[in-house]
């Protein structure tokens, strides 16, 4: 579902966001089934709750 592993050198040497924006911009379509879409879409909007921290814990803001 999401293209090539990720190796431990490419970690160490993180691709530059032209790179990464060329090398997305090259790949083939995928096609998601409708929980996959549902899952990323989650994973999505968690990102970009509001977090905050609080003594020695996160909260997240809803």
């Amino acid at each position: 579902m999401f293209g090539k592993p990720v190796w431990i050198s490419q970690l160490q040497r993180p691709l530059s966001m032209s790179q990464r924006i060329e090398d997305l911009r090259t790949r083939k379509p995928q096609y998601l089934n409708h929980g996959e879409a549902l899952l990323l879409q989650g994973i999505a909007a968690a990102s970009l709750r509001e977090q905050v921290l609080t003594e020695e814990q996160v909260s997240l803001e809803d």
